[in-house]
């Protein structure tokens, strides 16, 4: 809550094939659905809503020339909540109360960071509440995802996304789309997490390198069957051992821990 900078989810994708007003609302709607457990009838009226601040602001869906008009944040989108409730709106009301927290954090209604191509870049999420989280992280994985796409295929990875505690994207369509796609545009991704439970089918699918370190016993037979690890190795790791597996043969390897590195 003390940074300046934070998070725009309405920040519009300019691919003319997949971009504009019109998608990035249905998107961003989805996604508070999804971390927010909303009904149909309110992430109907999030769209709805969405919409027509992109008109106030001079953004419209057919006239890609105002794509690149600066768009409204979620600041915006709990003025306009607010002012149709105070009309009566029940499902404004519903959308007050669903976004409360949200809107309290003013997270996504500060100066954009800049996740141009080609810097590094830190974003700290684990301050926020994981609903929050698993919303920021989506939209940064969507810009950083729709820039790249938007760049056109690239022969060498330009870009590497790391998450740390990938469980608060699990359900990420963003996720799955760029381990699907993302290798085409020149944009690659390193998960970590505690559980194999955490991860999507799909990334699983289309991850090329897995990394296994110690799991508990309750979860080897899981881990083995998905990963495909043998069980018994997988027993047997110890501190600082993994399994790592590129392709077709898991090698075991020797992890020397950070505070024993030379800077």
């Amino acid at each position: 809550m003390a940074s300046n900078l934070g998070i725009n989810p309405l920040t519009i994708n300019l691919d003319p094939e997949g971009g504009g007003s019109k998608l990035q609302a249905i998107s961003v709607a989805a996604t508070l659905r999804r971390a927010l457990v909303m009904g149909t009838n309110q992430e109907g009226l999030l769209i709805l809503m969405i919409q027509e601040l992109y008109e106030r602001f001079g953004i419209t869906q057919e006239d890609r020339q105002t794509w690149t008009r600066k768009p409204p944040h979620l600041g915006n989108l709990e003025e306009a909540i607010d002012a149709r409730a105070e009309g009566g709106c029940k499902d404004a009301k519903a959308l007050q109360i669903k976004l409360a927290a949200t809107f309290q954090y003013g997270v996504f209604s500060r100066s954009q960071i800049d996740l141009s191509a080609g810097k590094l870049v830190r974003v700290d999420l684990s301050k926020l509440p994981p609903e929050l989280g698993a919303i920021a992280a989506e939209a940064i994985l969507k810009q950083v995802m729709d820039s790249h796409r938007l760049a056109g295929e690239s022969p060498a990875l330009k870009t590497f996304v790391f998450v740390d505690e990938a469980k608060e994207l699990k359900g990420s369509k963003t996720l799955d789309r760029i381990t699907a796609d993302g290798r085409k545009y020149g944009l690659g991704v390193v998960l970590a997490t505690q559980r194999e439970t955490h991860i999507s089918p799909d990334v699983l699918a289309n991850t090329a390198t897995k990394i296994l370190l110690p799991v508990d016993v309750a979860d080897i037979k899981k881990v083995a069957s998905r990963f495909r690890f043998d069980a018994g190795r997988i027993a047997n790791l110890g501190t600082f051992q993994a399994l790592v597996r590129t392709g077709g043969t898991a090698v075991a390897c020797t992890i020397e821990p950070f505070f024993k590195r030379q800077a």
